[in-house]
């Protein structure tokens, strides 16, 4: 047996390539399932849900219309606050050992790169991005919590990427048998760390201020990566994977670039501290569309937002 088998070997250029592009998806993907997320948790306390915004300087916002115009302190509103966090929770916890997947070193990488990016993205990045206006930190503020637990986040992003970090060196160890912890730094910092970091940090650099608490949240599930890699030297992955073909890269760069056009269709920004949405049912009069958001409408009727309201949500 030779002592690496390049066809599944993830530190091939043709493999972090390929890596690359799904990293290149998976960002924009989590900030769709955080909505949903929280799309998901207000149906669930009696919401309707009629649009969306996925801005990059704010948390990312299911649009809806309340039953209440107190709804936002109510305990049906759990749902809404915290979905956008427990839905990319889910996400991270089954990707790896509970989604179905054919046996390819294209999917595996897939795998690794969504359960990567939810879970700094949606957990890590998103709770700390909007310190006055996030989902966590208005539920904390309603229940009358201290706003210093949204740091725990972090914490939880790092312990729920760790079976996409064992993954990835899985995949390393079965094409290198010899994987010493040069090779899985460098794997880890090739797939995992430069293109979050790549992703998240332009996002910082283009936003003003700069979210440093975003930025060091999300900085967290690297430094776990890295002392995993460190330390850990996983079983080889010994499930005979098919090589990388040609319509990966394929599917893999049409994905990141539709995804892509949903978040700038829904969230780009259009000066004087507005971002985009976009609505596809009618505002009533119990709304949560911030006053930051100008979403387009899919109907006639323009939208009108509660946030001056002492209990708009």
């Amino acid at each position: 047996m030779p002592a690496v088998n390049r066809s599944v070997d993830v530190l091939t250029s043709r493999a972090v390539v390929a890596s690359w592009l799904f990293a290149a998806t998976a960002i924009p993907l989590a900030l769709v399932i955080a909505a949903l997320g929280q799309a998901v948790g207000a149906m669930l306390g009696g919401c309707r849900w009629i649009g969306i915004s996925l801005p990059l300087d704010h948390a990312v916002w299911a649009l809806v219309n309340q039953p209440t115009l107190d709804f936002a302190a109510r305990p049906a509103a759990l749902g809404y606050w915290v979905g956008s966090l427990v839905l990319p929770l889910l996400v991270a916890l089954v990707g790896i050992g509970f989604v179905p997947r054919p046996s390819t070193l294209g999917a595996e990488l897939a795998a690794v790169q969504v359960t990567w990016a939810t879970a700094v993205v949606g957990i890590a990045w998103l709770p700390l991005l909007d310190p006055s206006d996030g989902h966590l930190a208005r539920w904390l503020e309603l229940q009358r919590l201290p706003s210093e637990l949204t740091s725990v986040t972090p914490a939880v992003a790092a312990i729920v990427t760790v079976p996409a970090v064992l993954r990835l060196l899985a995949l390393l160890r079965g094409a290198r048998r010899q994987s010493g912890r040069g090779l899985r730094l460098g794997a880890v910092l090739l797939h995992l760390v430069v293109p979050c970091a790549a992703g998240l940090g332009v996002a910082g650099y283009l936003l003003h201020p700069a979210p440093v608490a975003a930025l060091i949240g999300a900085a967290v599930p690297s430094v776990v990566a890295f002392a995993i890699a460190w330390y850990g030297y996983p079983s080889p992955f010994v499930r005979p994977l098919a090589t990388l073909r040609g319509r990966t890269y394929v599917v893999g760069a049409i994905a990141a670039v539709l995804l892509w056009a949903v978040v700038w269709t829904t969230g780009r920004p259009l000066g004087n501290g507005t971002s985009a949405g976009l609505l596809w049912g009618h505002a009533e009069g119990f709304n949560n569309i911030r006053a930051w958001i100008q979403p387009t409408s899919l109907g006639s009727r323009q939208p009108t937002s509660l946030m001056d309201e002492p209990d708009g949500s």
